[in-house]
């Protein structure tokens, strides 16, 4: 009995990349993959690039199409077994889906599995390796900052059954949120192998639209946190996990340029953890309070974390 992997392509004008990302799927040496690329409406030639690359794999053109609710239409759309998606400007590096497979034939008891990924460049040039860990749901809950890259991460369909899709109304921490909604109960593990690349370039979403991440990551806590009837673990690091989230939130806007969410953010962590900040939280809350004067010192003495690899959560 063989396992089916099915691959989820979103796109929308990715006509720079999308070629390598599919032949990435394509030339792999398992046999037994259903391909999706799901585009959301290309105008830069995306579309006939997808159709020159054969038959090997399925389009669907859905105009409008957000990037979570793509993955999510491929994925009702297919029959396969283990489900991932792969960006348009992202790869998977030889052997990769074979590991896979062998990993979730071995192990049915396993839900979501995660490897390493290496960041890469423009050209494909291999930048050092996202900061990956084994899996510990608090740790990841605490923290704030995404351990479990994307476009290395396969789950099976039955994650998806108990726990519901994608939720459509984010746009840059879909799989951070996903992880945070279903790590407690499934079974995930980590191998220490890179399976995939993660483009960094300055169109990506998590590096061009610094002010929306971070209002996404304080979205995503706050509301993992509202109700009253919490696990006793998870309410143990409430106000450590919300105090990390707004300090981070504070830091993508303040290099950002937009200094009065980044105030905002950062008097919110202090005020949630006072007497144990997130380390860095007052010298970030001093230099946004001093405005443009701050951020200019930031600038002399400081380097932009954003520059080369995004800090929080995975790159969309």
């Amino acid at each position: 009995m063989f396992t089916r992997l099915c691959i989820v392509t979103p796109s929308l004008n990715a006509a720079e990349f999308i070629g390598a990302a599919i032949r990435s799927v394509l030339d792999q040496d398992y046999p037994h993959i259903e391909y999706i690329v799901v585009d959301g409406g290309s105008t830069d030639g995306t579309i006939d690039i997808v159709k020159g690359l054969g038959d090997r794999l399925r389009l669907v053109s859905e105009p409008g199409l957000r990037q979570a609710g793509a993955i999510n239409r491929g994925w009702a759309q297919s029959k396969g077994d283990i489900l991932a998606w792969l960006n348009a400007d992202d790869v998977y590096l030889p052997g990769a889906l074979q590991a896979v497979a062998e990993e979730f034939a071995e192990r049915p008891d396993l839900d979501i599995l995660y490897g390493e990924a290496a960041f890469l460049d423009d050209r494909g040039g291999d930048l050092g390796s996202y900061p990956t860990q084994p899996f510990d749901y608090l740790e990841l809950l605490r923290g704030a900052v995404n351990f479990v890259p994307q476009p290395a991460t396969f789950l099976r369909r039955r994650v998806l059954e108990s726990y519901g899709p994608l939720r459509e109304d984010l746009d840059y921490l879909m799989d951070f949120e996903y992880w945070l909604r279903v790590g407690r109960r499934a079974v995930v593990e980590h191998r220490e192998r890179r399976l995939a690349g993660l483009r960094l370039h300055p169109r990506a979403k998590s590096l061009s639209a610094r002010q929306g991440f971070g209002d996404e990551l304080v979205r995503v806590y706050e509301g993992l946190f509202a109700g009253s009837d919490l696990p006793p673990d998870v309410a143990r690091v409430r106000r450590e996990a919300l105090a990390n989230a707004r300090y981070l939130a504070a830091d993508a806007c303040f290099w950002a340029g937009a200094l009065p969410a980044a105030r905002r953010y950062a008097l919110a962590a202090l005020s949630t953890r006072p007497f144990r900040p997130p380390r860095g939280c007052l010298r970030l809350t001093a230099l946004a309070l001093a405005g443009s004067a701050g951020r200019r010192l930031a600038e002399r003495q400081y380097r932009d974390p954003y520059k080369k690899i995004p800090l929080t959560a995975g790159k969309s």
